[in-house]
């Protein structure tokens, strides 16, 4: 046999439950906080927004806030804003065109050249050239420092360096663009 409450029972519970109901918020919340129950509220954070840094990352590092702010190198502008090269050395005589990602390398043995595909990396004094020949490291390292030629008494805007076949060579260059490499290489075959 189960017991069921009568419905006068259920009146009186609902009768006792409802003035602890009626109470209001108020009066429950500095009830709680008296007895170390209930913690303020945090105020809801707006998220960060991104914004476009102040300056160009070329003039200025750019500061993340997450430790105390260094120097960093940017990069050299004269180098980074070309896309076009010319390095050349003296004994032995090298020449290297570099333009849309392909390095022609020449030498008086092979003066026609021979095309090399390159991957450009720009760092803080120049930029760099890197591919293969003949299974070994081809790089052109390129930087904004003044070279004199010594064989032609001639002053280059830009140091270069070319390592090729296991071997570091000194040289000077200068920036370029295709029409003039075009020219300059035209002008050549018709000295020869």
């Amino acid at each position: 046999m189960t017991l069921r409450p009568a419905p006068a029972r259920l009146a009186l519970l609902a009768l006792i439950a409802l003035p602890l109901a009626g109470c209001d918020s108020a009066a429950m919340t500095d009830l709680r906080r008296n007895i170390g129950i209930e913690q303020p509220e945090p105020e809801p954070e707006e998220p960060a927004q991104p914004r476009a840094p102040a300056v160009s990352p070329l003039e200025q590092p750019i500061e993340t806030g997450a430790e105390a702010p260094r120097v960093i190198p940017g990069a050299e502008p004269v180098t980074y804003n070309a896309r076009a090269f010319i390095a050349r050395g003296n004994e032995p005589f090298w020449r290297v065109d570099i333009s849309d990602g392909t390095a022609t390398y020449k030498t008086p043995e092979n003066q026609a050249g021979r095309g090399i595909s390159v991957n450009r990396i720009v760092f803080a004094d120049g930029v760099e050239y890197v591919g293969v020949l003949d299974g070994r490291p081809f790089v052109v390292n390129l930087r904004a420092q003044e070279c004199q030629d010594t064989m032609a008494d001639e002053k280059f805007p830009l140091t270069a360096s070319l390592t090729v076949r296991g071997q570091k060579l000194a040289g000077c260059g200068q920036t370029a663009t295709v029409t003039t490499q075009t020219a300059e290489t035209e002008a050549e075959a018709t000295e020869g």
